[in-house]
């Protein structure tokens, strides 16, 4: 017996093998560095759970099985995003197994999703826009690029990898044509604002430090050359704290959503802007517009003015 289960562990039809095969069609098909690797992370400690569970192939996994991961998980007190995506990521990959004919059981199918507490987290206020320009003013070339950043952020609503992929020669035009998720192209305006914003940086680099900068030339440099995506991440940080507001990249991607439906932008418009597949995400966006809503409503309705008299 012990001689069949050391057979059936290294067997091509284990869910590691099956898992890496997995890993290479999600590459294969333009999935960006970042996505791969946290599907790698995710599914592998699923895998690895299943393996101490005694589950080397993909017909030996039960609902049982899946329901134990998911209590394993909620005993390390991770966020509810994160136990959500415990749950969604495996199923990516036991999907994909079914789609491939590698199996026809779906253990996923009778076991329910953890609940997941829907956070809307807000958009920036004018003023503290007006603070975070602040934070970058100055003519030295390192708060002209934190300038240029933010404001790119601002107005384009790009994600801070399609920002960090940008090239000197990507921003010579108004327009921008964006790899986004899944190798996906979108055009991406530019206002002049920003145009003017990206050349007094790049000008006041080249002239301060020394360098000349080539098309190719990544456009978001530092002190010892381009910079890593940490490293663009890090500059929108530390602009948002010299302004004293707690500031993700994200954030500035959800202003922009949010300050364009406020402006009444048409979704579908706004969903090829933002590069998003569908209205799911923008449904977040809508919520948090649909509050200002109701608030502007509680405190002009014609209503409420009688009652005042």
């Amino acid at each position: 017996m012990r001689q069949n289960a050391s057979l059936r562990i290294t067997d091509t039809n284990t869910i590691f093998t099956t898992l890496e095969l997995w890993l290479e069609a999600v590459q294969a098909r333009g999935a960006s560095a970042r996505t791969v690797k946290n599907y790698r992370e995710c599914v592998s400690l699923f895998a690895h759970f299943l393996h101490q569970q005694g589950c080397h192939t993909l017909e030996d996994v039960q609902p049982q099985h899946i329901r134990r991961w998911l209590l394993h998980r909620q005993q390390q007190n991770l966020s509810t995003h994160t136990l959500h995506n415990s749950y969604r990521n495996p199923k990516a990959f036991w999907n994909w197994c079914i789609r491939e004919g590698l199996t026809e059981s779906n253990p996923f199918a009778k076991v329910e999703p953890p609940k997941r507490e829907q956070v809307l987290k807000r958009a920036l206020t004018p003023e503290e826009v007006e603070k975070l320009l602040q934070a970058c003013a100055g003519k030295g070339w390192l708060p002209l690029r934190d300038r240029a950043l933010i404001l790119l952020l601002l107005d384009t609503g790009l994600r801070i990898h399609e920002a960090h992929a940008l090239r000197v020669g990507d921003v010579a035009q108004d327009v921008l044509v964006v790899r986004g998720k899944g190798g996906k192209q979108r055009i991406v305006h530019l206002s002049a604002d920003v145009r003017l914003s990206i050349q007094r940086y790049i000008k006041a680099y080249q002239t301060q430090r020394g360098v000349c900068l080539q098309a190719e030339s990544p456009l978001w440099q530092g002190d010892r050359g381009a910079l890593t995506l940490h490293g663009i991440k890090l500059a929108v940080r530390k602009a948002g704290k010299r302004a004293g507001i707690t500031l993700g990249a994200h954030q500035l991607r959800r202003t922009f959503a949010t300050w364009s439906l406020r402006s009444g932008i048409d979704l579908e418009h706004l969903r090829l802007l933002m590069g998003h597949s569908d209205y799911k995400v923008l449904r977040q966006y809508l919520s948090l517009v649909e509050q200002d809503l109701k608030r502007a409503h509680e405190e002009h309705s014609p209503l409420r003015l009688l009652r005042k008299q």
